[in-house]
Formats: structure tokens, sequence, C-alpha cells
């Protein structure tokens, strides 16, 4: 029963927010839904999409469009939303407009962002062997969820999945596989598909024709997930439509040991899952904010040492967009000056505002000794302390030589010596 099931999910997810919520009050899971357009199936998805967020305690905010927006406009509203800090998933209500690229949407919305699990690196980590996928595909995910909450074993067991979408069939498959059944995969041009359904102890439905699967083609006991969402005519209904699976319902429970109906059956585990993956961005995001991880440069130490210039042309300088991203900047936050320079724009003060202040050492007043341990030394000495030994996230900020009279002597002004700062 994928209606139960969904309806406990949301539950425990709601749950689970107000219990973090009472630590941290800016904990506060958020979903921005795309719509181009005004379908009226994905208006209804979306209605049961933000009915849902209310019910789990998640911020859902619905952004729409017109049908003749042009792609380049959408990206750019797109990319507004992936540099959002306080939005912690993207979806692009599907199908748009036949002028827009589906594959040129999904792509855009960040990696982190990217809820429905449809992105490029999503699906090639799910496709890979032992990948790690930031989101798992929503559907994918509610059938696998769906056969666990339902006490189906999977291991070594024959499952065979009819459809090859890139939405559906290929990430449910590589899903199977991954836990350990056997997996076929059968499609238009498949000769004798009844013969593979047969074998099967799992099959998954989601070809997109309505009644395709027949009762006879089931191998006594097998467990039957129904995926399809077809409208077929029917007068008794006031829309004068009704919504059937891919499965010929009537005829395969009476030979699946279980099987699941249409509506209400994979269709809340899809929604479910999108709002499980909602939280855990939303997880990642605040725990990325708690946690830092610098790598600084490896420096290799010898004897005698070096003069200066030969050690700062040994060091080859961090790509200032990785240093960034170590430190916790956001790209947008950001404005390289080739490789390894940048200004940083004054909106992450904003987005810090609820963060403790740091703390400020001053060096000044130091009469460098013989060995020429003055004010900038002191001061990149205490920065390499802090971050490159006890990790702690430290910037030095030494001052320009002036251009005075005693500019020139002891290698600079005031102390400023030949030292040389490597991020």
């Amino acid at each position: 029963d994928g209606t139960a099931i969904a309806k406990s999910i949301r539950e425990r997810i709601n749950q689970e927010i107000t219990e973090k919520q009472a630590v941290n009050p800016r904990y506060k899971p958020s979903l921005k839904i795309v719509q181009v357009g005004d379908r009226s199936d994905s208006s209804t998805y979306v209605r049961m999409k933000l009915k849902a967020a209310t019910e789990a305690n998640i911020e859902c905010d619905l952004e729409k469009y017109p049908e003749d927006i042009s792609e380049s406009e959408l990206l750019y509203h797109i990319e507004r939303f992936n540099n959002d800090p306080s939005i912690h998933g993207i979806l692009v209500q599907l199908p748009v407009p036949k002028h827009i690229s589906e594959h040129a949407v999904t792509s855009a919305v960040a990696d982190e962002k990217d809820v429905d699990g449809f992105g490029v690196a999503n699906i090639g980590e799910l496709a890979k062997r032992g990948g790690k996928p930031l989101f798992t595909p929503c559907t994918p995910k509610g059938v696998m969820v769906l056969l666990s909450e339902s006490g189906v074993d999977i291991k070594g067991k024959n499952a065979v999945v009819i459809g090859r979408s890139d939405i559906v069939g290929s990430p449910v498959s590589y899903l199977l596989k991954n836990a350990d059944a056997t997996v076929t995969v059968c499609h238009s041009k498949t000769k004798d598909l009844p013969g593979y359904v047969k074998e099967a102890d799992i099959v998954v439905a989601a070809i997109g024709v309505p009644g395709f699967v027949k009762g006879e083609w089931l191998k006594e006991g097998a467990v039957v997930i129904d995926v399809g969402t077809n409208y077929i005519p029917d007068e008794t209904k006031k829309s004068g439509q009704r919504l059937v699976g891919d499965v010929d319902y009537e005829s395969a429970v009476q030979v699946a040991s279980q099987i699941t109906p249409v509506p209400g059956g994979v269709g809340p585990m899809t929604v479910a899952m999108l709002l499980r993956n909602v939280v855990d961005s939303a997880d990642s995001y605040f725990d990325r904010q708690k946690s830092r991880k610098i790598t600084p440069l490896h420096l290799k130490l010898e004897q005698p040492v070096p003069a200066d210039w030969e050690v700062s042309r040994k060091q080859h300088p961090k790509l200032i967009t990785k240093l960034a991203a170590e430190i916790g900047l956001s790209a947008h936050e950001l404005e390289p000056h080739g490789a390894y320079k940048a200004k940083v724009g004054l909106d992450v003060l904003k987005r810090l505002e609820h963060r403790k202040n740091g703390r400020y050492v001053l060096v000044a007043g130091i009469t460098p000794t013989p060995l020429g341990e003055g004010k900038s030394t002191t001061t990149i000495g205490l920065v390499q302390a802090l971050a490159g030994q006890l990790g702690r996230i430290a910037f030095a900020n030494v001052r320009q030589p002036s251009q005075g009279p005693t500019f020139g002597i002891k290698g600079g002004a005031a102390g400023g010596g030949y030292s040389q700062v490597i991020p």
C-alpha cells in the first residue's frame, strides 16, 4: 500500500524536522518547484507536491513561468535558485515546452540541489558500480523503499524491468542490480517478452501502455510493481477518464503474491522520496556549514634551508576556486581574477550574519630580529600554524609596502621583507 507507506514517511519526516528545529531554529528544509506553462496534469502533480510538503513540514514554493519563456531566461532563473542558500532542492516539473531542451534544464540544476536525481552527475554515479549519487531519482527510489517496507527479499531474485527510460526503467534496474538481484531490462524491441516475465520473481512495469502486462504472463507468487500512469476513457467518472497502470490488475492480482495498485501505489511513494531527498539536501548543507576540510599545500623541508626565492618557485599555488570551496564560499560569492586571486562579494556577510564573529589578531610594532621576523613574517607564521597545523580557518592580511622615502631599505618599507604567501 503505497499510500499508507508514503503517509508514514511524511509523518516521520515531519517529526525529524521538528526535532532538528528544536536544536537549530534556522533548520528549514526548502523546495523550489519550477513550472513552465499550464498543463493540467503538471498542475495536478505540483498541487500534490505542495500539499505533501506542507504535511511534512517542508517549505515549498512554486515559481510559474509562461509557456513562451525562452530557454536562456529559464536557465537564468534556475541559476538564481542555485545561488540561493535558503533553497535546498530545485525541481523542474516535466515536461517542458518543445522549444526548451529538457536535458539543458535538468543539467542546469546544481548537483547538490538536484533532488529529482535527473542530473548527469547523479545518474552517472547511480549507473557506476559502487557509485555514490547525491540523490537517487524519486520514482526508482520509491520502488525500492516500497519493496523494502513490504518485506520483499531482493537478493538473488530474478527481476525484470519493462521499460528503459532515463526516469524510471534504467535507474530502477541499477538499484535492483545494486541490491544483488539478477536484472533483465526489457523494452519494445524485446522478443518473447512474456517468456522473460514468466521467469521473474519481481516485475517492474514502466512502459507507458495501459494494461500491457497480463496475469497469465506472471510467475505464480511474483511481486509486481506497476509504475504506469495512463488515462483511459471512462464515462462513469466526472472527468470522463480514469487512471490505470501498465499491468492488467484484475488478472495479475490472481497470480501475484503482492502487487501495487494504480492509483495509490508508486505515485505517493515518488512524492515521499522527493521530500526525503529535500531533507537529505538540507542536512548536507548544514553539515557543510559546520565543517571545513582544508588541505594545506605540501612543504618539503630541506637541509640546508633553501633561499626564499627557491622555496617559492618550488611551490604551486592552489587554484583560488578550490580554496574558496574549501573555506565554504559559494561560486556566486567569488569574482576570480585569474587562477590564483579573487574578490569576495560582501553579500557573504548577509549569509553569515547569524554566525559568531571570529577573532582578529593585530600584529604591529615589531622590530625585526636579525633573522627577519617582522610583522609580515609573524603574521604569515601565525596563519600557517593556525590553518596548516590546527585546521582553523585563518587569513593573513599583510599590508602593501609603502612608496615612501624608506622604500627599498631592509627589503621593503617597515619590514616588508621577501616573504611570499601562497594560498
